[in-house]
């Protein structure tokens, strides 16, 4: 298991889990390291702090090799450790997946990352959680959908 401070950029790795709490997301990537799975966390709070100008949330990720990502999948459905582990996890009101994002902008371009915070700034739209699954997107706490699980 390795812990890194940002998400990195153009590698062949996958969002697994979500979680608001590094403790939680630690507590997964061991138990799938222990069952063979090479994990990394991704604490992207900092960045959501200094970049996207907003209060961290959603901002620790358990991400897995692309290759490995259909068998920590199972490992977290089938195993009774796993599902547990996933009781933090941040879902997506449409599919219940936990590969979400916040807030909903792009990490590998600043134009557009620029453009979305100008309109969250001047009040034409608001910060969203982003789906990596089904690609769906909503408003916390808007519809009933909140970021905690």
């Amino acid at each position: 298991m390795k812990f890194t401070e940002s998400h990195r950029i153009g590698s062949a790795w996958l969002t697994l889990a979500t979680f608001n709490q590094l403790e939680d997301a630690l507590n997964l990537a061991q138990f799938l390291s222990d069952e063979g799975v090479p994990t990394e966390v991704e604490d992207e709070r900092r960045l959501q702090r200094a970049w996207f100008w907003t209060k961290p949330q959603a901002g620790i990720h358990v991400t897995v090799a692309e290759g490995n990502f259909e068998r920590a999948q199972n490992l977290i459905e089938v195993n009774p450790t796993g599902t547990e582990l996933m009781a933090h996890a941040i879902l997506c009101p449409s599919c219940h997946s936990a590969r979400v994002q916040y807030p909903a902008m792009t990490r590998k371009n600043i134009l557009p990352t620029l453009m979305a915070q100008m309109c969250v700034l001047t009040g034409l739209t608001k910060r969203e959680c982003y789906c990596e699954n089904c690609h769906y997107t909503w408003i916390p706490g808007e519809e009933g959908s909140e970021i905690a699980p």
